[in-house]
């Protein structure tokens, strides 16, 4: 059974700035407020389909848990899209980012598959879930509108 989640933000920043800001992402982790305290690039250069990455995510003050990533589509300045598999679930997430007047539009589409036990739990991962990826999203948005000021 899979979670499905779409969230969306605009970011008044150019186009370039914002995908570049994903696509590096690894680059600006560790930050305050974000829920991926680690993020190393497991493959060298720079991200394209088949980059791989690890990620320590925290999912509660004294509890942390690792996933692993890979780039399944990159079209410049246009789709970032990933499979990933840990903490006892796998899932999809893509970025789709476009020009409107004020800015950018980043669309987020992210699927969760818990297995085992876990989806017993399905309803509270979906909610805690939920609500920190659209903190995560914003967070990003709040960091890159200052670095245009």
């Amino acid at each position: 059974m899979s979670m499905i989640f779409r969230f969306e933000v605009v970011i008044k920043c150019p186009m370039a700035d914002v995908f570049g800001f994903f696509r590096d992402i690894e680059k600006h982790t560790g930050q305050e407020g974000t829920v991926v305290p680690i993020y190393d690039k497991l493959t060298p250069g720079q991200a394209r389909e088949g980059t791989r990455y690890r990620e320590v995510v925290q999912l509660a003050p004294f509890l942390r848990g690792e996933m692993i990533s890979e780039v399944t589509c990159y079209q410049e300045g246009r789709r970032l899209g990933y499979q990933f598999s840990g903490l006892g679930m796998d899932g999809e997430l893509n970025y789709f980012f476009y020009e409107v007047g004020e800015g950018t539009r980043v669309v987020q589409e992210q699927s969760l598959r818990p297995h085992g036990i876990l989806r017993l739990f399905s309803f509270w991962i979906e909610a805690m879930f939920s609500k920190a990826a659209e903190k995560r999203l914003e967070s990003i948005q709040i960091l890159l509108e200052r670095k245009q000021k």
